[in-house]
This record gives C-alpha cells, sequence and structure tokens, in this order.
C-alpha cells in the first residue's frame, strides 16, 4: 500500500502551504493515489500525520498549523520524491459475520499485539465472563502488576472520519489499572488499523462525554469537530501497545 505520509509529503511539497487532511487526501483520492471502498480515508491520513509529529517531534517531515492542518518542517532534510503507485483490488469481509464474532476477533488480534511486542513479556487472559466490561487481562510475567483491558471496536471498509463508540459508566473504575482500547478493524486489509487508542479509565471518565445522566460515556475521535482532536494525545501506533500498556503499569 502507498504509505499515506509519503502521499501527503509529495503533496504538501507541491502545494508549498498547509493544508487540511480533508484536503491532502481529496487530492490523493483525485489522482488514485489512495484505494476506498467508498468513504474517505481521512482519518488514517490526520492519525498518521498526528503520530509522526507527536513521535518524531522535530525530526518529523510534518508540522501541526491549526486542527486537522498540516505543513511541510523546514528544518526536515528531504528525501527524493516517492512513486506513487495506483492503488489495488478492494476486499470485503463476509456479511455473515456476527457482531459478536467482530468483537471476538478485534478482542483476539489485540491479545496478540500484547504479546508480540513490548520491551517486556506480558501474558493475556480471556474472562470467562464480561459482564464487567473487561475483555482483557493483561499482566507482567514476574510480577504481579494487572491491567484490565476493555476493547471497543469498528469494523469498516477503511477507518471513517469520525470514531464514535459508547461503554458504561459503571464498567469503568477510576484507577489507573484498567484502560480502554478503541480500534478500528479495516476489513479492506483484514486486520486492525495501524493505529489505535489508549485510553486510562481516569481519563475517559474525565474527557468522555457523559450521556444518558452520566450512564453512559461517549468517545468521539475524528476531524470534523475541533473537540475531537482532545483525543490525539492518546493515538498510538498498535505495535506500541504492549509498551504503553507497561508504562501504564508502572502507575498502579
Amino acid at each position: 500500500m502507498n504509505s499515506f505520509k509519503d502521499i501527503a509529503y509529495t503533496i504538501l511539497k507541491e502545494a508549498g502551504k498547509p493544508l487540511h487532511s480533508k484536503e491532502i487526501t481529496k487530492i490523493a483520492l483525485s489522482r488514485g493515489w489512495l484505494k476506498t471502498a467508498g468513504k474517505t480515508p481521512e482519518a488514517t491520513m490526520n492519525a498518521q500525520l498526528v503520530v509522526d509529529i507527536n513521535s518524531k517531534k522535530e525530526k518529523s517531515r510534518f508540522i501541526k498549523t491549526a486542527p486537522s492542518t498540516f505543513g511541510l518542517n523546514e528544518n526536515f532534510v528531504a528525501t527524493p520524491p516517492v512513486e506513487v503507485k495506483k492503488a489495488e483490488k478492494i476486499w470485503k469481509i463476509s456479511k455473515d459475520v456476527s457482531t459478536k464474532q467482530k468483537g471476538d476477533i478485534a478482542e483476539a488480534r489485540i491479545a496478540e499485539l500484547v504479546t508480540l511486542y513490548g520491551d517486556t513479556t506480558l501474558s493475556c487472559y480471556k474472562p470467562i465472563s464480561d459482564d464487567e466490561g473487561i475483555d482483557l487481562i493483561v499482566k507482567e510475567k514476574g510480577s504481579l502488576k494487572t491491567m484490565y483491558i476493555q476493547i471497543k471496536s469498528r469494523f469498516g471498509d477503511n477507518p471513517d472520519e469520525i470514531f464514535t463508540a459508547t461503554t458504561k459508566a459503571a464498567g469503568i473504575v477510576n484507577n489507573y489499572s484498567m484502560a480502554v482500547v478503541f480500534c478500528y478493524f479495516d476489513t479492506e486489509e483484514g486486520d486492525i488499523w495501524d493505529y489505535l487508542w489508549f485510553v486510562p479509565a481516569p481519563d475517559l471518565i474525565k474527557h468522555a462525554n457523559k450521556l444518558d445522566g452520566g450512564k453512559i460515556f461517549g468517545f468521539v475521535a475524528g476531524r470534523k469537530k475541533k473537540e475531537s482532536n482532545k483525543w490525539d494525545n492518546y493515538l498510538i501506533d498498535k505495535r506500541d501497545l504492549a509498551n504503553q500498556i507497561i508504562a501504564q503499569m508502572k502507575r498502579i
């Protein structure tokens, strides 16, 4: 697949000025550089640029000039232009896959990511019952430190511009031993989107939208509304999830 960041770099270099992620994506789609089954992959474009800036700091090729608006970092040493190829075939999953099956698939994939990556070996356990809102129990080997993870997933043919999810307030404990993972399963790619949100429970309680008199917490992460950018600090590369959990365990 073409790199979203390389595509954005090429477009921003041509434009000579900062552009909104929506405009960058629009140009890329018009040139056939991105594949899509209908909805625009603006969230992917925005997320990749945000994470690149957050992780590389001054070494990033990009700078954020306004909400969802990006320009080129003048201090970055440019590399030769990257050749952008045409998009390939679009894939779809079976319509017979149930909601429960989708949830199980996403939870299993998150468990795999936690097990495969990270500087410290972690063990994952699936509760017999998840009626308390716990989908995954993660324990550091050789230690009694444990994290309780709730996983909220969405499935689609590309990461939508707006990611929405709700969770019962009663199932969220105001303690750093609990966190919620919000992930998007890209059915076209057959895998969890490259980026996900890892939100410690106390932070979710603080920042989430309070619905139904506070009984429901609403999570909205996207690019159409400025307030949705408040979750940008929790957006991480999926392969960094294990390390984020390990860091979180130190706060317990």
